[in-house]
């Protein structure tokens, strides 16, 4: 489970492992998204700008290797500002959008991300807003880097997110740092190579005034992207300069149903967040109980004649002094039985279930073996 959900398990036994897993811990909490990263088509030429090396020399592209399929995390970092991480664009998902669906179709948990290996430039233009995501250690990273290319990068693709291309259109690429230190997942706009282009004409040919051929190119761009692009397309449009290009009349792509639901979702996960935000830091709150009456008849009832004498003479005048020094106790209540508190079975192996016993074996003899030193002791 810790390596589904992109964490680690520890085997503690001793206090000393305790304190290094607690050091490794600290050391390894990051915020981020846990990425299904697998390989597309052929495997890489080997570079050999730096002579041949064991890392890169040919192989059977059709034998798998470590790297071909990672599943790591990528970091997401928070604003430094906000607290808050900022993104640009999605990841695209593995399906086409139907607006005539009442549902979504069921998804993985995590992204899965082809890459290809083919070699490729990449591609930024001015002002157009990039998300950019450093990728977890992993063989993946360690091949990438190893091959010592920081000036190329291999695309990222999601499978069946384009309408009518099972393998889909490039949404970013991963590329290795200039320092070669780490390996980085760019996140760009969803069929980047055919809208960066478009949009470097538009600014700097056509001065923001596009012809009706660049027109016509732009609209068959925006066939091919998911509906769900539109809005980061826009806003990112409206942050170079150019916020009319996109009509107001195109939809998201998603039912009524759909939309609602997904708002309704969206309210509940913030409420969800807030309150377990606000929990922190605040005592739990105690176990209520039942509460205790207080009887106010109950002083009368002991100086009353009738019952002081019958008592005095069955019981003496200790009991006459005992029932006189009750006092009240306002606000007493009866502790109920909490029922996730379990019992230290490994004292009696009568009271483990058959099944758990070998889980309790190692207690009951760490049990049996201190209870025989301290009898030996007191002896």
């Amino acid at each position: 489970m810790c390596e589904v959900t992109g964490g680690r398990s520890y085997c503690v036994r001793t206090q000393r492992m305790l304190n290094q897993c607690l050091e490794s811990l600290v050391q390894k909490v990051q915020s981020g998204v846990v990425i299904n990263f697998e390989k597309t088509g052929p495997d890489p030429v080997p570079n050999v700008e730096d002579g041949p090396t064991d890392s890169v020399k040919p192989v059977n592209s059709f034998a798998p290797q470590a790297w071909h399929n990672c599943h790591k995390l990528i970091y997401v970092r928070p604003n430094p500002k906000t607290g808050v991480p900022v993104g640009h664009w999605p990841v695209p998902e593995s399906f086409w959008p139907d607006q005539n669906s009442p549902t979504l179709p069921p998804r993985t948990a995590h992204p899965v991300v082809r890459f290809s290996c083919v070699d490729c430039e990449p591609m930024v233009i001015d002002k157009l807003p990039f998300d950019k995501y450093e990728l977890e250690p992993s063989p993946l990273t360690q091949y990438i880097l190893e091959r010592k290319s920081p000036h190329t990068c291999w695309q990222v693709f999601v499978s069946n997110s384009a309408k009518y291309s099972e393998i889909g259109h490039p949404f970013g690429y991963l590329k290795a740092s200039t320092t070669l230190t780490c390996v980085n997942l760019f996140v760009m706009p969803y069929n980047y190579p055919v809208l960066l282009p478009l949009l470097d004409d538009l600014f700097k040919l056509h001065k923001l005034k596009p012809t009706l051929k660049w027109r016509q190119g732009f609209d068959n761009y925006l066939k091919t992207m998911p509906p769900y692009f539109l809005m980061p397309l826009k806003k990112a449009l409206r942050m170079m300069g150019a916020p009319n290009l996109i009509s107001d009349n195109l939809d998201c792509g998603l039912s009524y149903s759909v939309i609602s639901y997904l708002k309704k979702l969206s309210q509940q996960t913030k409420m969800e967040s807030e309150r377990i935000i606000a929990s922190v830091g605040k005592k739990a709150p105690q176990e209520t109980g039942i509460k205790v009456k207080s009887n106010p008849t109950r002083t009368f009832f002991i100086h009353n004649r009738d019952f002081k004498q019958p008592l005095q003479g069955t019981s003496g005048e200790a009991s006459v002094r005992l029932s006189e020094s009750l006092k009240e106790f306002p606000g007493f209540q009866i502790g109920l039985l909490n029922k996730d508190l379990k019992p230290q079975t490994y004292r009696n192996a009568y009271d483990i279930p058959r099944t758990n016993l070998l889980d309790q074996l190692t207690r009951m003899r760490t049990n049996l073996l201190k209870t025989h030193k301290t009898d030996c002791g007191a002896r």
